[in-house]
């Protein structure tokens, strides 16, 4: 009798674990399920535009309605015009996401006949006779297509530019290009205006099946000196065909392209349909559309909302994992000490029991070691942490290396993040209550390693217990090293400064430099005529009446001779500084060519011990060069007199950094790397100057940032060093410093530009 009842206890106790952990199971299910059939209870979208509210504001007349149940095929001719139309490996664009829509809401089958199927003038035919072609979906009204056409309300408007070579000559519109030889499309709208409003102009047309992207090339070979087309067409073929010789050199003022849908003129209940749908559509759905194709795009490595949804499942999942083993190990413990009470004769049953625990355990290391999580359970009673060994093993410490306290925790905590941290923390536990349990705890730090670096860390956390107050008991939670990840987004932040920059520069430093070289030259014209000896100058001051010698002591008496040489070198200055705009709008045109980094770094030294001159505060050949050169390393393609352009830079900078420390007459050192590690050549340039604090290194490449006094510096140098190895060679480069001991500049070339 005594052991069936204890069947019948074992029985219900494992039942009980059976249904809690189907609770669990089924609590995470339900949830995976609700994320994964939250789609379905979303409006139908098309690219992310909604298609029920559009839907709900088009109102339909009866005809139109008869029309769609009567015609619901539509032949479509499309021809290959970027970004509107595009017939590669499938028919796409701007026009076809308006066609795809309308398909959605009216449910009209729309099919495509490319240009390889009938010509531009055929398809018109065709629509003319209403025989093989409905419609076109991007053309501009004129009055001769209006015979035999009717056209929705535009969808786009788009102006017309002069496109030209990047070293052509300024071109402020069409009269400056006269002379020139311009190409155009066969059969373009824009063909007949030219013709009519410029009938002098050397034009040339172009009759290939790739009239656009021809129409460029001719301009980027030389062949013709200029072109004209709409702004995003010139936009997206020079992106996506690297034409990157051609710049958009002025407007061509012509009336705007107004882009509508062509319909065969005895359907005009579908051109009503389709004007409606796009006057339906709000500011948003037409954005939505445009940035697909005339935005930049940006690989993306992963859909941040995917993983934030993700990173939630995972969280309850874990946590509905790590309750569910401490309510087992709990049970099974209180357990284990009442069959040792009640059943000592039963030794081998709490061996069995004890397995069970252990067992038990060893699957919950287990399980937090699969998902590389530092786990860590604080009691805000006593101030007791256990940490598990992952949290000590992702910074290099073992597992009983500190004592489980809270203080474990702070010590290794960042002293900039400490402050923010803790009140974080203080603010969530106090702000706490009883029925708002779900509130996670979130926060990012860095902590010390054991090698003394730091990595960054991602904190999350939750209070499972409160007392009888509603006060928080424990906090449990886990670690995520995300060092990596903060190294990405530092490195696509800048990336992005880069490439702002760089689109901005050309323009600005082309309009600097006009007024600059006029101001310049005038400064030089003034100091001539007043200080050489020119039979000119003598003439016109006898007939002044005056004295050349006179005019030149009253320009010293008045201070104007120094004023014009602070013109001067004020102008110098700035030409240099647009000089070193330029460099990040334009590609090198020079050959990649095999070079040895260690023989370009030894040049450049040389150059650098050249420089010295009495203005500068520094003696380079004073400086002690220490070498540290891989024999073995590779040779890499790449732009010598630039790569020497980066390293100029970086010894320049830090000659005159260690010549600001020079008050503690320590000896000035370099010490120079080139080594080969793994798939990569590095270059490591190091000095002992006075280093950099956290601020100025994060901004150390910004654009026209600097800590040097007014004139000696422009703030570009570390800019255009980064530009040229991430842009130019596509290295990366980076800055480590201690203040007060060294300043590191690492440069990494990629395996695939080195040759053994």
């Amino acid at each position: 009798m005594i052991k069936k009842k204890r069947r019948i206890y074992d029985a219900r106790v494992y039942l009980k674990y059976f249904f809690l952990f189907s609770f669990c199971f089924l609590i995470s299910i339900s949830y995976t399920q609700v994320s994964a059939d939250s789609s379905y209870k979303q409006p139908l979208q098309v690219d992310g535009i909604a298609i029920q509210p559009i839907k709900d504001r088009i109102q339909l007349s009866e005809a139109e309605k008869i029309w769609l149940e009567k015609n619901k095929h539509v032949r479509v001719r499309v021809g290959d015009w970027p970004p509107f139309m595009i017939t590669g490996n499938n028919v796409s664009g701007i026009a076809i996401d308006y066609l795809s829509l309308i398909s959605k809401i009216h449910g009209i089958e729309f099919s495509y006949i490319t240009q390889k199927d009938i010509s531009w003038p055929d398809a018109l035919q065709a629509i003319r006779d209403r025989n093989g072609v409905d419609m076109v979906p991007a053309i501009q009204p004129t009055a001769d297509r209006s015979k035999y056409m009717i056209f929705s309300v535009p969808y786009q408007t788009l102006p017309w530019v002069i496109v030209t070579r990047s070293n052509a000559d300024f071109v402020g519109g069409l009269k400056d290009i006269q002379t020139k030889k311009i190409c155009v499309q066969e059969q373009f709208i824009l063909q007949k205006e030219i013709e009519k409003d410029y009938p002098d102009l050397n034009l040339k047309v172009i009759k290939t099946s790739t009239p656009t992207l021809d129409s460029l090339k001719e301009v980027a070979t030389g062949r013709s000196y200029a072109t004209i087309n709409a702004l995003p067409v010139v936009v997206y073929f020079i992106q996506h065909y690297g034409l990157s010789n051609l710049k958009v050199a002025a407007p061509a003022k012509f009336t705007d392209l107004q882009l509508t849908m062509g319909i065969r003129n005895d359907w005009p209940e579908l051109a009503s349909i389709i004007s409606k749908t796009v006057k339906a559509m709000s500011q948003k759905d037409i954005t939505a559309i445009q940035n697909t194709w005339l935005s930049v795009q940006y690989d993306q490595g992963f859909n941040p909302q995917k993983v934030r949804r993700w990173m939630h499942l995972g969280a309850i999942v874990f946590l509905i994992i790590v309750v569910l083993f401490i309510i087992v190990n709990r049970t099974l413990k209180r357990q284990v000490e009442q069959r040792t009470k009640d059943l000592q004769s039963e030794l081998e049953k709490r061996k069995i029991i004890q397995q069970h625990l252990k067992n038990s355990e060893e699957r919950y290391d287990m399980a937090l070691r699969a998902v590389s999580d530092g786990l860590w359970d604080w009691d805000l009673k006593t101030n007791d942490v256990y940490f598990s060994p992952r949290y000590f093993e992702m910074l290099g410490y073992g597992p009983h290396e500190f004592p489980y306290i809270l203080d474990t925790w702070t010590k290794l905590l960042h002293p900039d993040d400490k402050e923010r941290v803790i009140k974080l923390v203080t603010a969530y536990l106090e702000n706490f209550s009883k029925q708002n349990k779900k509130t996670i705890y979130s926060v990012e730090f860095r902590m010390k390693t054991s090698n003394g670096e730091w990595k960054w860390i991602l904190a999350r956390g939750n209070v499972p217990i409160v007392d009888e107050k509603g006060s928080p008991i424990r906090l449990i939670g886990t670690h995520i090293d995300i060092t990596e990840r903060k190294k990405t987004e530092e490195i696509m932040v800048q990336t992005e400064k880069m490439m702002s920059v760089g689109g901005l520069a050309a323009g600005m430093a082309h309009e600097i430099n006009n007024p600059l070289s006029g101001i310049l030259g005038a400064v030089q014209n003034i100091q001539n005529r007043i200080f050489k000896d020119h039979e000119k100058n003598l003439s016109a001051a006898r007939e002044c009446g005056a004295d050349i010698a006179q005019i030149r002591k009253y320009v010293d008496i008045r201070g104007i001779t120094p004023m014009l040489e602070n013109i001067q070198t004020a102008g110098f200055r700035a030409a240099a500084i647009v000089h070193n705009m330029l460099q990040f709008s334009r590609k090198s045109n020079q050959n990649f060519e095999l070079h040895d980094l260690a023989i370009l770094l030894d040049k450049t030294l040389e150059l650098a011990a050249s420089d010295y001159n009495l203005k500068r505060d520094y003696d380079f050949r004073k400086i002690k060069i220490k070498r540290e050169y891989d024999p073995k390393v590779r040779k890499i393609f790449c732009i010598g007199n630039e790569i020497q352009q980066v390293f100029l830079n970086l010894l320049k900078n830090g000659a005159e950094a260690m010549a600001e420390k020079n008050s503690e007459k320590k000896e000035c050192q370099f010490i120079l790397r080139v080594k080969n590690i793994k798939d990569e050549v590095i270059v490591e340039i190091e000095d002992n100057g006075p280093g950099m604090n956290e601020e100025t290194k994060k901004r150390a490449f910004d654009p026209f940032y600097t800590t040097k006094s007014v004139g000696k510096g422009t703030g570009l140098g570390l800019s255009v060093s980064y530009f040229i190895i991430t842009e130019e060679h596509n290295g990366s480069m980076e800055v480590e410093s201690t203040i007060g001991e060294k300043t590191l500049f690492i440069i990494r070339f990629p395996a695939d530009s080195s040759c053994q």
